[in-house]
């Protein structure tokens, strides 16, 4: 707006119209569009257009010529009438007898240099149109304000999308009539629409001091703003071939949107937190146990998180390698990575108050997807996993069979296995057997029956090289590097501290079974060494 010549009171020029978003009109035949707008007047009759005051904008759908539309002679009388009559433009609705402004009436303005706007009608009424004129008399902070508050409901109903972000930069590029993008770091484009040059406008930003810009690209002219959203830097930035639309708005517009954005965030901050806390009580009454009578209900809970009633489950116990980063930085990585792989999951990333179990615990489905993603997992944690499961009634006990299979992976890496996942279902017979011993009576009985060996280092290697490679002495003197006979000496030491022959079976299962982590961790080590070849 434009102050008039007393001062104090701004003026509404068609190029305001224009310029307004929430009217969505469009020049069909330029003219002045810096004339000065004081009214809004229907010229569905005839006559009616003489009797307009100067300054009116003649608001017609072409009823007048609508019976004789290939007729110019009525389109022509109409013009000339505004033209006398000093109105400042004619404003066409289309969509009701005309899909777009007839030509000879265009021509005729043109000719006459009176501006001619177009609408369509169904989206805009009439009586928004003129209600917009007639406000043009209010101050200029009115003014400004109702517009403000417009934009702000507009780019408020991103929100309610299904993809805020990328619905608000959709928005922000309709209201400047042009290009805009939300940049992420160092450039990442996060969302964007139209067809402005992004990366010029960045390598601009890039260049230019950090903080709001205004600068242009080509025939673009670009307003930026930077913000920060839980730590990372954004770079949000307007587009638009017309300077004077995006210095009326930008400002408004990009701290608008800035706010909104800031709403998206902590909107879906509180999504994610109430479904986390949902999915730490499910995995917590899954633990403690579900009764007949809470079958159905628990599928209802697990149905948000992808699950079906009657899908076969695992539960997962993990905790972070050592140097590793721990769950809470890694939680919300997971939970992305089986979001990608469209995994039904539900996870705890801490642990029972008073419960001897891994940092992470989940219950996932097990399809397709479940491998590759306890293999991404197990590459950062150790991971133990329980055999399959539909019945929830059970649940506990599966808990605790991911609960032994994270204790076994972590005795296996402790001891030098590379494996890093133990799957329970999976596992030999002895080792489900070791599994369920009592460790405090099994050290006893281990010291009792081999106490003796174990005060031989160079024995106890020996015996667990000659297991891993299923008790051949070649190929146990080529890993330790000794001789033949030397392996043979070494194992009759250990027949007389233990008192049986090592040909004996009952002797190999027993000394298999008190070495057994070490014997499979030696055993991946002969796997990757070739026959004939010193480790």
């Amino acid at each position: 707006m434009e102050l008039d010549s007393r001062g104090g009171w701004p003026q509404l020029t068609l190029r305001h119209l224009v310029d307004e978003p929430s009217l969505q009109l469009t020049v069909v035949e330029s003219g002045d569009l810096s004339r000065v707008v004081r009214s809004a007047h229907p010229v569905e009759v005839a006559e009616a257009a003489a009797q307009l005051r100067p300054g009116a904008v003649a608001l017609t759908t072409g009823t007048p010529f609508a019976a004789a539309p290939e007729d110019p002679g009525p389109q022509e009388r109409l013009v000339t009438d505004l033209v006398a009559a000093g109105a400042a433009a004619l404003l066409f609705g289309t969509g009701v007898h005309f899909e777009r402004v007839p030509d000879p009436l265009r021509a005729a303005a043109r000719e006459r240099s009176l501006p001619v706007l177009a609408v369509h009608a169904a989206e805009t009424p009439f009586t928004a149109i003129a209600d917009h004129i007639t406000s043009g008399a209010l101050s200029m902070e009115t003014y400004l304000l109702k517009r403000t508050v417009w934009l702000q409901n507009d780019l408020l109903h991103a929100l309610s999308a299904s993809d805020p972000v990328s619905a608000l930069v959709v928005r922000l590029g309709a209201l400047c009539k042009g290009a805009a993008v939300l940049y992420e770091g160092e450039g990442r484009v996060v969302a964007s629409t139209g067809h402005g040059p992004l990366r010029l406008v960045w390598e601009e930003i890039s260049a230019r001091p950090h903080g709001a810009q205004r600068f242009t690209v080509g025939q673009w002219t670009v307003a930026t703003r930077p913000f920060l959203l839980r730590g990372t830097r954004f770079q949000l930035a307007v587009a638009s071939r017309n300077g004077a639309l995006l210095d009326d708005l930008s400002p408004d517009l990009l701290e608008t949107a800035e706010r909104v954005l800031a709403a998206a965030n902590a909107s879906r901050s509180l999504v994610i937190s109430q479904e986390r806390a949902e999915a730490a009580r499910l995995v917590s009454a899954l633990r403690t146990g579900v009764t007949a009578s809470q079958v159905r209900q628990t599928w209802d809970r697990l149905r948000p998180f992808g699950f079906r009633v009657g899908d076969d489950l695992r539960v997962v116990v993990a905790s972070a390698l050592r140097g590793e980063p721990g769950v809470r930085d890694t939680a919300e990585v997971v939970l992305e990575q089986a979001e990608l792989a469209d995994l039904p999951l539900v996870l705890a990333a801490e642990r029972e108050p008073d419960h001897e179990s891994g940092e992470l615990t989940a219950v996932l489905a097990d399809g397709e997807a479940a491998g590759p993603w306890l293999d991404d997992l197990a590459r950062t944690h150790l991971v133990g996993v329980s055999g399959p499961f539909s019945d929830l009634t059970v649940a506990a006990r599966y808990v605790q069979e991911a609960t032994t299979a994270w204790h076994l992976a972590g005795r296996r890496h402790g001891r030098g296995s590379g494996r890093t996942l133990v799957r329970l279902d999976e596992v030999d017979f002895a080792t489900w057997l070791l599994t369920r011993r009592d460790d405090s009576q099994v050290a006893d009985r281990f010291e009792r029956h081999f106490g003796a060996l174990t005060t031989s280092p160079e024995l106890v290697e020996t015996v667990v090289h000659y297991l891993a490679c299923d008790q051949d002495v070649k190929r146990t003197a080529e890993l330790l590097f000794i001789h033949p006979n030397t392996v043979r000496y070494r194992l009759r030491n250990v027949e007389r501290l233990i008192g049986g022959r090592i040909s004996s079976a009952q002797v190999v299962a027993n000394l298999y079974l008190a070495f057994q982590d070490d014997v499979l961790a030696c055993a991946e080590t002969v796997e990757r060494t070739p026959s004939g070849v010193r480790a």
